[in-house]
């Protein structure tokens, strides 16, 4: 009775909702003839996009190839972590503080802390203030480490970037100056293809070596299909609108060389 509630349940919010409504209205257009082919047809394809895209199946298909690029290298030789921004709140309460970090972010940052912890490695946290009602991912994310133990000596910031390139372009600058040549970048893993290929780029025309530490999974690589998988769900929905934005960036970068 649970996953039928559940199936029922999926119909009745977002996407599965627009997903019904869509076929309602394919459905409306293939009856009344004076709308024509064209409408139908147009309604019909939007509607099947909308509901790939919202299933298992869909995001499986667009993410998994991201995620499963790299895998997490031993991080023994680096002589930094990098780790990169990925979103703030501005002046949520975070105990005595004001600005958290959203979901991604906050993964990366346990994983680097995990990390620094285990190898007694400097952490780098590169993230500025995107947006005006945001705040500097980088010193919200210096503040939690902190909070987590870490000493403030094991904690380099850089608080500029905004973009994936920036993170590259500032945190290539600051390895230059402090002389590090093996550095551990970690990032989400749907980011990761794309970070690789601004830090790369940038590092590796220094001589610096990158090497890529994933994390913030949000596919079971190993998941065995189910008729879940057909179900829309907003949170297929989501991770299918985050590939679809890696994969433009990547070809954004791409043209950018």
């Amino acid at each position: 009775m649970i996953y039928i509630l559940k199936f029922i349940a999926a119909f009745l919010l977002p996407p599965g909702l627009f997903v019904l409504l869509g076929i309602i209205l394919s459905v409306y257009l293939r009856r009344r003839q004076n709308f024509g082919c064209f409408a139908f047809s147009l309604s019909a394809v939007l509607t099947l996009l909308l509901y790939f895209s919202s299933t298992l199946l869909g995001a499986k298909l667009l993410g998994q190839p991201l995620e499963n690029r790299y895998s997490q290298q031993e991080p023994a030789a680096a002589q930094v972590i990098v780790v990169l921004g990925g979103g703030s709140v501005g002046s949520v309460p975070d105990g005595t503080e004001r600005g958290g970090l959203m979901s991604a972010g906050a993964a990366r940052l346990l994983t680097a802390a995990r990390l620094a912890k285990q190898h007694s490695l400097p952490v780098l946290i590169s993230g500025g203030q995107v947006f005006s009602d945001g705040a500097s991912e980088a010193l919200v994310a210096e503040r939690i480490l902190l909070q987590l133990g870490l000493p403030q000596e094991q904690i380099i910031v850089e608080t500029q970037a905004r973009t994936t390139k920036e993170n590259a372009a500032y945190s290539a600058a600051l390895c230059r100056e402090r002389g590090y040549k093996n550095v551990l970048l970690l990032t989400s893993a749907l980011h990761m293809p794309r970070s690789m290929q601004f830090f790369e780029r940038y590092l590796g025309e220094q001589g610096i070596k990158v090497v890529a530490y994933p994390c913030d999974y949000t596919l079971n690589p190993q998941g065995k299909f189910n008729p879940r998988w057909l179900v829309p769900q907003l949170q297929a929905f989501d991770i299918t609108c985050m590939a679809l934005h890696e994969y433009v960036g990547m070809a954004g970068a791409f043209l950018q060389r």
